[in-house]
């Protein structure tokens, strides 16, 4: 399931924001015939009516797996309701990869109703069990208001949960709250060492945000965004 790429408005001068809203893993078809007792011992004896049938007992990855074989491209709105349920079946014990699933599925509209509250609740589950899309995907909502009133405040701390674990993406958009002085006070000096780190970790945006940014810096604002850099990556344990 690809979740909605999400575009904010140009900022101010030259920064170019890009809310990316990260793919879900690929599905994988899960073969669930071990499960079906009866077959003969090796020996070839069979077994008795009197025999006891031992069945595996599924748990929440077994069910979040049977979720993610249905919900894939072109998927229709069956298989999308089957999926529900089996992601919700898995949320529900606590697999926060199925809380963030079905959180987009609310989000998007897919396999149920359009539910932006609904959705912002299942994230923050999942954000709040270490999940980094949730965190991510959480932080994009209250920064730009959808399903929940827009709270920079919690945005950051989401952001920067997830930057903490490595999204380039959370770190770009943190750039862009300090580039832009939403939350925050305006820094360029900011926006640079978080661009920076966005594009050591592969994001081209940030990496072309950073050198605009440096363009509009003075040579010692430039050397203090270099040290703010470093300092980032310190305090992110990167």
């Amino acid at each position: 399931m690809i979740e909605p790429v999400i575009r904010a408005l140009m900022p101010r001068c030259c920064l170019v924001a890009v809310l990316v809203v990260p793919a879900l893993p690929a599905a994988a078809d899960i073969d669930f015939s071990i499960l079906r007792a009866g077959t003969a011992a090796a020996a070839g004896t069979s077994a008795t009516a009197s025999q006891a049938v031992v069945v595996p007992e599924e748990s929440p990855e077994d069910w979040y797996r049977r979720a993610t074989a249905l919900d894939r491209p072109g998927a229709n709105a069956s298989d999308l309701a089957s999926a529900f349920y089996w992601y919700a079946k898995a949320a529900d014990k606590g697999h926060t990869d199925a809380q963030t699933n079905l959180a987009a599925m609310y989000a998007e509209g897919r396999g149920v109703d359009l539910d932006g509250l609904k959705a912002a609740r299942w994230y923050r589950r999942a954000a709040e069990g270490g999940n980094v899309r949730a965190q991510y995907n959480l932080a994009v909502m209250y920064h730009l208001g959808q399903g929940v009133n827009q709270d920079f405040d919690d945005a950051i701390q989401w952001y920067e949960n997830a930057a903490r674990q490595g999204d380039a993406n959370a770190m770009n958009n943190m750039a862009f709250m300090y580039g832009m002085g939403e939350g925050v006070a305006q820094s360029n000096v900011e926006a640079y060492a978080w661009f920076a780190l966005a594009a050591s970790r592969g994001n081209a945006d940030a990496a072309e945000n950073r050198d605009l940014a440096a363009a509009e810096m003075t040579p010692e604002e430039q050397r203090k965004a270099r040290e703010r850099y470093t300092q980032l990556e310190e305090k992110m344990g990167l």
